[in-house]
């Protein structure tokens, strides 16, 4: 949960009220879904700046109250100044915790000192570095955690290796079959073609035969 969140109802307006706002510090967004009706929210630039650029942001659930009901939101989207990189405006959708929710979850991968490829000079080739997946609202997972120990170039990553909490599923189990792989660099992979040429080349020995 996002707990300094603090996500307050405002009047809504055009661009003059979100000028406005922001000059007072405030970032403007909406909230929708549900069935009901989207409501223009407004909250603090500095609160939101410390989370927003997480790569987990986008699957964390906000508790607020909204016309005095309690609600739970997600942020959905975020847009942000282009050039100064400020956050301008975000969306927000209702859920409940019975709903399933589409995510990207980051993926984390550990112990890179102990696999055998990296240390061979490999490097490890992301394929997919957000896994989107359906989970349900109240048990959005922050990031799945891979582990390199003992890897070496050739072995991959698949959805297999991943383990999914209750309820949590791949939404493209097809397409995202493969994570990651470790292949060798290319300072690697020529040093052991030289090794295999020099092995296939005939000695002194056999040439004089």
């Amino acid at each position: 949960m996002i707990e300094d969140l603090n996500i307050t109802e405002r009047t809504p307006g055009g661009k003059k009220e979100a000028r406005k706002l922001r000059h007072n510090g405030l970032v403007p967004g909406i909230v929708y879904g549900a069935g009901m009706e989207p409501i223009s929210v407004s909250m603090d630039e500095k609160a939101l700046k410390r989370v927003c650029f997480s790569s987990s942001f986008f699957g964390h659930v906000i508790n607020i109250k909204l016309r005095g009901k309690a609600e739970k939101i997600l942020p959905r989207d975020i847009d942000f100044h282009p050039v100064t990189d400020i956050p301008i405006h975000v969306d927000f959708q209702r859920v409940s915790e019975d709903s399933k929710v589409k995510i990207h979850v980051s993926i984390e991968f550990i112990n890179e000192d102990k696999s055998i490829g990296i240390k061979k000079g490999g490097v490890l080739n992301l394929v997919v570095h957000q896994l989107e997946c359906l989970c349900p609202a109240d048990n959005i997972p922050e990031k799945f955690v891979l582990d390199l120990s003992g890897k070496d170039i050739g072995d991959s990553f698949g959805i297999d290796d991943i383990k999914f909490p209750s309820g949590v599923t791949p939404a493209h189990p097809e397409r995202d079959s493969i994570i990651a792989t470790l292949v060798g660099s290319r300072i690697s992979v020529e040093e052991e073609e030289e090794k295999e040429a020099s092995a296939e080349e005939p000695t002194t020995e056999e040439q004089e035969k």
